[in-house]
């Protein structure tokens, strides 16, 4: 796990300079896992001495690694890809500050708090696919095929993109979920939850009231929006503790309606829930009712993932979600 003080420390030793290199590199990863280091000095139309200084200090903060071979060339760390992610939401007026150590740490992603500039706490969730098992790696390949070179970065940026739209689909049709502010490379900003795991809570004042809750909203996604969460559980459901409302969170594997096995993952995420809260909360509930209760009349076609997406999204959609590693404007650093 990085530590966001050792980035923020890291950070507050770059000059604009840097950070346009950090960026040249970032944009390089379209073509190159290592970046030549002519390629960095073409692009920066700088002198190679003055790159070279640059390169030295940002491999010595572990924002960038260095290889060496039949070429010189140069690859971002994810304290590189956090530090351009921190930097846009810095200036675009987002972020303000993030809590030293993170409120949540899973195989895909670290979640902080942080203050919003003008007030507000938010949540930032970096998305690090660098260390999970390659479930995600093999649907996002899916997705893209051999259109294009993929780096580590560019697929925690497509899950925290995939995430956020989710997020956005949710949040506007009305389901409790964390408001979605804004994404960034590989990094979501969403409205804070004062709250705690459903994992974690003993006791809720009204447990068939909260399951039906969180039914409801898994009912309202795939027959409304046409999605289904497909990581669901009591680790994925928030309680809060100002009026015992649960909130869905984790969205970063959720599958159209219409997609081969999704299902399958609906009946899983229902399944799930419904066990929890008979084993913690002594419900009787029968799973097999409540899932013919959430997909009755509904119509599934099952369609390739692909086919499935871009008939949710539309093929501009579809395109915008995939987006490219150079997202941002160049001028900007």
């Amino acid at each position: 796990m990085l530590s966001i003080r050792n980035i923020v420390n890291a950070y507050d030793q770059l000059d604009a300079f840097d950070l346009r290199v950090l960026r040249i590199i970032e944009i390089g990863h379209r073509k190159f896992e290592f970046v030549p280091l002519d390629v960095i000095v073409n692009w920066s139309k700088k002198p190679e001495e003055l790159i070279g200084k640059s390169l030295r200090r940002l491999n010595s903060l572990g924002m960038v690694i260095r290889y060496r071979g039949n070429y010189t060339g140069y690859r971002l760390t994810f304290m590189g890809y956090d530090a351009l992610a921190l930097h846009t939401l810095a200036k675009r007026g987002i972020v303000e500050a993030l809590s030293p150590t993170p409120i949540g740490v899973g195989k895909e992603s670290d979640v902080y708090a942080g203050d919003a500039i003008g007030g507000g706490k938010i949540v930032l969730k970096f998305h690090r696919l660098g260390r999970t098992s390659f479930r995600q790696i093999k649907r996002f390949r899916a997705w893209i095929g051999d259109r294009r070179h993929i780096t580590w970065l560019y697929e925690s940026r497509l899950s925290a993109h995939t995430e956020y739209k989710a997020l956005v689909l949710a949040y506007n049709a009305g389901l409790s979920v964390p408001k979605p502010i804004t994404v960034n490379r590989h990094t979501v900003v969403m409205s804070y939850i004062n709250g705690a795991l459903l994992s974690e809570v003993d006791e809720v004042d009204d447990a068939e009231d909260v399951y039906w809750g969180i039914i409801e909203d898994v009912r309202k996604m795939f027959r409304d929006v046409g999605i289904v969460h497909g990581d669901l559980s009591e680790f994925n459901v928030m309680i809060s503790l100002d009026d015992n409302k649960p909130y869905i969170i984790d969205w970063p594997q959720w599958v159209p309606r219409n997609a081969v096995g999704a299902l399958d993952l609906l009946h899983k995420d229902i399944l799930n829930v419904t066990r929890f809260f008979v084993r913690r909360f002594g419900l009787d509930v029968d799973v097999e009712e409540v899932f013919n209760y959430v997909i009755g009349g509904v119509e599934v076609k099952e369609e390739s993932l692909e086919e499935a997406l871009e008939e949710l999204l539309g093929s501009e959609g579809l395109g915008e979600l995939m987006g490219s590693e150079g997202e941002e404007e160049f001028e900007d650093y």
